[in-house]
């Protein structure tokens, strides 16, 4: 955008009008009491990891994650590939989910270990 100056270098007013208008008004940042809370629905969801054997490729890791969001209660599924893990978060209150996991995770031809909680 190409602003029209003034002689003494500085930006028109109207350019500076049209440039608000784009952007809009500046708002400071808002204050941390003004942020609302976290839902209940976020604190309500827990953290395991999951080491799974078997996975040698990329495809192996989209496998396993597909499979794994594929069970209910499940809200995210994450595969760290270096690591060979799957990071698995969950609704809280659902103490079989973990076992329908690992069976997911034998489904689809690879092993998994014991679940490792996060804190």
């Amino acid at each position: 955008m190409r602003f029209l100056r003034h002689s003494s270098g500085a930006a028109a007013p109207a350019a500076l009008a049209a440039l608000l208008v784009l952007v809009g008004p500046f708002t400071p940042a808002r204050a941390a009491e003004d942020i609302p809370a976290l839902s209940p629905r976020v604190s309500d969801q827990r953290v395991a990891t999951i080491p799974v054997e078997g996975m040698a490729r990329l495809s192996c890791a989209a496998s396993i994650k597909r499979a794994v969001r594929n069970v209910d209660g499940v809200t995210g599924a994450e595969i760290d590939f270096v690591g060979r893990t799957l990071r698995v978060t969950y609704a809280a209150g659902r103490p079989l989910l973990l076992s329908r996991v690992r069976t997911a995770i034998s489904g689809v031809g690879y092993t998994p270990g014991d679940p490792v909680m996060a804190p």
